[in-house]
């Protein structure tokens, strides 16, 4: 069971930096693995933020660069073959740069926890529904050099607490032996930080993110070698975002829809640890206005899996 846990961990993609407005993340898998189980996760993502696109058009000579780097630590815990919790907690480093000035940012981001529940295990298709909140706990008054307070979108934290709603499911043996076909669908309800860029003589203006939806199919083989599993995977990504909200009305240039396909290569040595390398390519987006998004994303991810009741080495 723990194996066939970090097989289909192997279908996992990280999304994009857990900075204050980004999307939510498939990170938020839970691996379906026997009772009293954990799985330590350590993550890293590398994004480029460089392409200006107006509506659907992409722009050329944009004076403006930005990259957006993190590490997160995840934990996920099964009490049994059907329940499992998971907590995921970031450290975002964020720049940007013009002709005139540049900008960054680095610290902890949101702390966010969800639950799983398993409610179908048959045939070799698993289905889980999941209930999660990020809570405030990142930093959301990051400043530049001269103690201007920075954009939301490049702060660590969002300032709000914020609710997800999952359902994710896997089939094993799909179309043939060694094939696995891999869903999930997850929708982000942001809330407002009503207390945005305070001062001891500012009460700060109210801000939120737009609500998010993000639904992902997946399909991962399973090349049986000498020394292990080699697991390679595609994904396509489906992303919607509502625009952002400031002092209740919708903020320009924000919002959209995004097509992307991830990419992966993982090798699982052992029952308890797998690797995976992966890119992500964007294919299209029609955006609200104008606005730069992510032109490719680069990271890994290292999982290892051991039970309570084993030892741990």
């Amino acid at each position: 069971m723990i194996f066939i846990g970090l097989l289909s961990a192997t279908s996992s993609q990280a999304q994009t930096c857990c900075s204050a407005g980004a999307p939510i993340s498939n990170l938020l898998d839970i691996n379906n693995a026997a009772s009293k189980t954990f799985s330590l996760q350590l993550n890293y993502e590398y994004k480029s933020i460089n392409r200006l696109i107006d509506n659907s058009t992409t722009l050329t000579n944009d004076p403006r660069t930005r990259f957006g780097q993190n590490a997160s630590l995840k934990l996920d815990y099964s009490f049994n073959e059907r329940f499992a919790i998971s907590t995921l907690l970031p450290l975002v480093h964020q720049s940007r740069a013009t002709l005139s000035e540049s900008q960054s940012s680095v610290g902890l981001g949101d702390l966010t926890i969800v639950g799983q529940y398993k409610f179908l295990d048959r045939d070799f298709l698993i289905l889980n529904a999941g209930l999660g909140v990020k809570l405030a706990t990142g930093v959301s008054d990051h400043r530049s050099i001269s103690q201007i307070i920075l954009s939301p979108d490049m702060q660590s934290g969002s300032g709000s607490t914020d609710y997800i709603f999952r359902l994710s499911g896997s089939r094993s043996n799909f179309l043939t032996a060694l094939l696995n076909s891999t869903f999930s669908f997850a929708y982000k309800l942001n809330n407002a930080n009503s207390s945005f860029a305070s001062t001891p003589t500012f009460p700060g203006r109210n801000f939120a993110f737009g609500d998010e939806a993000l639904a992902i199919i997946g399909f991962n083989y399973q090349h049986i070698a000498s020394n292990g599993f080699w697991v390679p995977d595609v994904n396509f990504k489906y992303r919607w975002t509502d625009a952002n909200i400031e002092q209740q009305t919708d903020a320009p240039n924000s919002g959209g829809y995004w097509l992307s396909i991830p990419i992966g290569l993982s090798y699982v040595p052992s029952e308890k640890l797998s690797i995976r390398a992966f890119t992500e390519i964007p294919i299209f987006q029609k955006l609200n206005g104008l606005q730069i998004t992510t032109d490719y994303t680069v990271g890994f991810q290292l999982n290892y899996t051991f039970k309570t009741d084993n030892d741990i080495l």
